[in-house]
């Protein structure tokens, strides 16, 4: 009898999955804020994260629009490998609801380095992707390029209204000429020497033996 080792693509169950982290900044001083659904940009801060609430209804929807671009985002990470977003730092010109994000910094750690691709074509037939850091900035490009819609809870300051409103909300792209010109915004690095999860490189574990107390 033999055994085999599941290790194609680095996906050894004992060994550990070959992990990548990525860190991604998006310039948005570029974008349409206007009160449409082309306004809103990408942010993952809901209306109640403000120092001071969006003041108008319009002023919310564009918070609710930007929260919508950001699920899209990570829907498109996560199309191939599971990932998570870290060390996220967001730049407003103020805390109020009403001051629209101009730049969000993040990391981005795949699960699977080896289950993102690194050739293909953008969504909209513009660019062709022959690196993995390409690849990452097509999806966010596409979630900030996408029209789409979808109900959520919206703060609505109107008064008598219960603040709350569940209702659907629309996004469309954040630039109206083309999704290569919102891929300017967009930088993707790879951080050289993050520590993959395999066996070898795992550090010895120094912690105190157990016992029952």
């Amino acid at each position: 009898m033999a055994t085999v080792q599941p290790r194609h693509e680095r996906n050894d169950p004992n060994a550990g999955m070959q992990g990548a982290y990525y860190t991604v900044d998006i310039n948005m001083s570029a974008f349409l804020d206007t009160e449409t659904i082309n306004g809103g940009r990408l942010s993952p801060c809901a209306a109640n994260d403000f120092a001071t609430k969006p003041t108008t209804k319009a002023q919310s929807l564009l918070v609710s629009r930007g929260e919508l671009r950001y699920k899209l985002m990570l829907n498109n990470l996560q199309i191939r490998s599971n990932c998570r977003i870290i060390n996220m730092v967001t730049t407003y010109a103020a805390d109020a609801g009403d001051s629209p994000i101009t730049d969000i910094n993040f990391g981005v750690v795949f699960e699977n380095d080896d289950f993102v691709p690194t050739t293909g074509t953008a969504s909209d037939g513009s660019t062709a992707t022959t690196t993995k850091i390409l690849y990452i900035q097509d999806k966010i490009a596409e979630a900030l390029y996408a029209s789409h819609t979808e109900k959520m809870s919206v703060f609505n300051p109107t008064s008598g209204t219960g603040q709350i409103a569940d209702e659907e909300v629309s996004v469309g792209p954040v630039l109206l000429i083309s999704q290569d010109d919102i891929l300017d915004g967009i930088t993707v690095a790879e951080v050289a020497g993050f520590r993959s999860n395999v066996d070898a490189e795992t550090p010895t574990d120094n912690a105190l033996t157990y016992s029952a107390e």
